[in-house]
């Protein structure tokens, strides 16, 4: 089942830049199909809902490439099946170590870009040319696209196998401490969601942050009293 997932990584990438077909690469969406495809839907749908709250305020406009939420979601859902957890404490140590690969992910996109430039001046020519029957658009087209999608089953095998051994070795080592943590779900999407609220940049929903943050001190002191 874990072994296929760099097909998967690399075909739902191409839906952020060469295939236009909506929100295919949105986190919820790739939790609900992982999902269906591993038949854990808890556990895939509260990655997602992590992913797709932690990158809330990060819009794609202009020339500014968005973290590549792809990898880190697909990431944290592949090892998670594939450790097998299912567990709040167990997986924020999964999401924590796959946070990175959307920027790493942000580095391959921009590289992949300027590599793509290169054929500008052939289009250039093709153009200067008028019609002609060489189909220049055509093959630029078809080799940007399966460049894209081996670059991202590289980057993404490569990722993947790095953090299983990393995460092995760290839960051989630090297992017991991480199991007595006693952490939620909910907990986890309150965090995510901070980066969020704070982009709103309203001092209403700062004022809001604060209490609610006080509040919840106080709750907590009064159930330990």
């Amino acid at each position: 089942m874990v072994g296929g997932c760099q097909f998967f990584f690399a075909f739902f990438s191409l839906f952020r830049t060469s295939i236009n077909a909506g929100l295919l690469e949105r986190p919820l969406v790739l939790g609900f199909i992982w999902g269906a495809f591993s038949g854990d839907y808890q556990t895939s749908l509260s990655i997602a809902i992590f992913f797709e709250l932690f990158w809330l305020d990060n819009i794609p406009a202009g020339t500014y490439i968005p973290p590549h939420l792809t990898a880190s979601t697909l990431a944290a859902c592949v090892l998670a099946t594939s450790f097998g957890f299912t567990q709040a404490r167990q997986l924020m140590i999964v999401l924590l170590a796959c946070l990175p690969l959307a920027r790493l992910g942000v580095v391959m996109e921009s590289s992949l870009r300027q590599w793509h430039n290169r054929g500008y001046h052939k289009l250039v020519n093709w153009a200067r040319r008028g019609l002609s029957d060489d189909p220049v658009p055509k093959k630029l087209v078809l080799s940007s696209i399966l460049r894209n999608f081996f670059s991202s089953f590289l980057f993404f095998w490569s990722s993947v196998l790095v953090l299983h051994y990393a995460l092995r070795a760290i839960f051989h080592k630090w297992g017991p401490f991480i199991a007595s943590v006693d952490i939620q779900w909910p907990y986890l999407w309150i965090a995510a969601s901070l980066g969020g609220l704070l982009a709103l940049r309203l001092r209403r929903a700062y004022a809001v942050l604060a209490f609610g943050i006080i509040l919840s001190g106080f709750f907590v002191l009064a159930l330990s009293v």
